[in-house]
């Protein structure tokens, strides 16, 4: 019997540990991306390496894309040559990136123009838990389209919940980066006073697991600091805008619907700072063995 064939585009921080769940769950899977280089590791694990968008879309019907941001995102499908000029009827597109509700809307306009199928399935749960193939997945699009694809969802997932129509799975995802970025800005004020008053962060974040200080930032305290290290943006300013981009796309989002976030508007704005503290903290932990 041979295996189901799927595409992904974007090997990056979260592409690469999903594509990795994917192979491990017995897909064949044909990867793209800019960077052939960046592929290296799935190519090790089984994964095969498309040249071009047509070969991807000629060998696949079924397509997950975790590029990083909208600009990529609509590059990818409305350039020449890009997956709406390429893929064939009936393709199926599964949207990863953390773009806006409205990115999403306009290219499922010109997807359904193409007769084309797409999901916007946003991830969470970071790259340690897509190793593991266990990130929560929110959908918007057809139900049915979703359910075609279980088997897909359920390589990459322990759970992928079905929202509404196409824009709620960004608008979901929007939604949980607010509540995460800003637990983790406050978090990190917390740990800058607990540094002044002589105490051990590891320790606090650790007690915190059992108080009323509980979140998943405490309780993976240190991770933010590994990937700002660890990604493959970092040492770039790319690396800062993969990250505020999520807050400023709430407060873009909120003004549309005439919805205030102050907290969340201040949060997009002091990011980048927090994260070089974070950079010069960890920075002898993470340092290049010679």
């Amino acid at each position: 019997m041979s295996k189901k064939m799927v595409g992904f585009v974007g090997v990056g921080n979260i592409g690469t540990p999903m594509v990795l769940s994917l192979l491990r769950a017995g897909f064949d899977v044909l990867v793209r991306d800019l960077n052939k280089d960046q592929a290296k590791e799935v190519i090790n694990a089984g994964a095969r390496f498309a040249g071009s968008n047509e070969q991807l879309t000629q060998e696949c019907d079924v397509i997950g894309v975790a590029v990083v941001n909208d600009a990529q995102l609509t590059s990818l499908f409305s350039s020449a040559g890009g997956l709406l000029e390429s893929a064939r009827k009936g393709t199926t597109l599964i949207v990863h990136s953390t773009v806006l509700p409205k990115t999403i809307l306009a290219l499922g306009t010109e997807t359904d123009a193409k007769g084309l199928k797409m999901i916007d399935a946003q991830v969470s749960g970071g790259d340690l838990r897509a190793r593991e193939g266990d990130l929560a997945v929110m959908c918007g699009g057809d139900p049915k389209d979703v359910e075609a694809n279980s088997d897909y969802f359920s390589a990459i997932s322990r759970r992928t919940e079905h929202l509404g129509p196409r824009g709620s799975g960004a608008g979901a995802k929007i939604a949980i980066q607010m509540m995460t970025f800003g637990n983790w800005m406050a978090a990190i004020e917390c740990m800058r006073l607990a540094r002044a008053l002589g105490l051990d962060e590891k320790a606090l974040a650790d007690f915190a697991n059992d108080t009323t200080g509980y979140s998943w930032v405490s309780q993976v305290w240190g991770n933010y600091d590994r990937l700002l290290h660890t990604h493959p943006l970092a040492g770039t300013e790319d690396l800062y805008r993969m990250f505020d981009k999520d807050l400023f796309n709430a407060v873009l989002v909120a003004r549309e619907h005439g919805v205030h976030l102050p907290i969340t508007a201040v949060g997009s704005q002091v990011m980048e700072a927090a994260m070089k503290e974070r950079i010069d903290l960890s920075a002898d932990q993470y340092a290049k063995k010679s």
